[in-house]
């Protein structure tokens, strides 16, 4: 099925790479105006470029989002720039590798304010605009972690479990308004972001990342891991006026490791 989103705008975090940028890139392709945000504008801008030599429309908001100001600046720059915002995916996350025991307070604050709080304010922001039109797509890049667990990964697993209970709480707000919030769950992604995660993690366990990496691939029904443009075509999906009737939803895209 072709996506069709001429004349939608689309705010995108995370979007400098992995998961963002795959996102990014598909959402221009339907046809949307994509606002590409994160805290690396020379990652920003080398997306934008490859929107714009598409043909595509791209604007580029670097901010850090763990600041609570910038969710309120990016959503000005958007109207400034294109007059609304139709959707909002929430995609920018930090990793935290590391044992409970051994954690550290001021790395679950700082995961915290990206991993969940930017999105609370992002949401906040961008809902005020959706609920004046009657329309729109939030859709916050969760994981399968947040219903399994993920063993020294208790930050990351319990932030995107909260982003779950966050998702459907405010579908059912905004249920009857012409809204839908979903949430998208991968597995692992072939993504830097994984990358360096799996690193911390075969060093933990004496391994080298290749030998470590072929312990994950055996573990899915699949037999490999995720690509960001399968989680950017779920994504799109969810942005189209064909998925309005799914709302609420934690969506996995996981090869079938998690059967829930």
């Amino acid at each position: 099925m072709q996506v069709e989103l001429r004349g939608q705008v689309v705010i995108v975090t995370g979007a400098g790479r992995g998961i963002g940028k795959a996102v990014a890139i598909a959402s221009a392709r339907a046809g949307a105006a994509v606002v590409l945000v994160s805290r690396t504008e020379a990652q920003l801008q080398a997306v934008a470029a490859e929107i714009r030599e598409a043909g595509g429309r791209a604007l580029v908001h670097a901010c850090d989002l763990a600041r609570p100001e910038a969710a309120k600046a990016v959503v000005d720059a958007t109207i400034a720039e294109h007059g609304r915002v139709d959707v909002l995916v929430n995609n920018a996350a930090m990793n935290y590798v590391a044992n409970l025991v051994m954690s550290k307070d001021d790395k679950w604050h700082e995961l915290y304010e990206v991993n969940l709080f930017s999105v609370v304010r992002l949401t906040q922001q961008v809902l005020r605009r959706l609920i004046r039109q009657k329309s729109g797509r939030i859709i916050n890049v969760s994981s399968v972690s947040a219903k399994v667990g993920a063993a020294y990964n208790s930050a990351y697993a319990s932030s995107k479990a909260a982003m779950i209970g966050f998702t459907k709480s405010v579908a059912l707000e905004v249920a009857k308004l012409g809204i839908t919030v979903n949430a998208v769950c991968p597995w692992h992604v072939d993504t830097e972001m994984v990358r360096e995660s799996m690193a911390k993690r075969a060093q933990m366990f004496g391994k080298t990342a290749d030998e470590y990496l072929a312990g994950i691939i055996a573990e899915n029904p699949q037999g490999r891991i995720m690509t960001a443009e399968e989680m950017a075509a779920t994504c799109v999906f969810l942005m189209s006026h064909e998925a309005r009737g799914i709302t609420g939803q934690a969506i996995n895209v996981d090869g079938g490791f998690v059967m829930d």
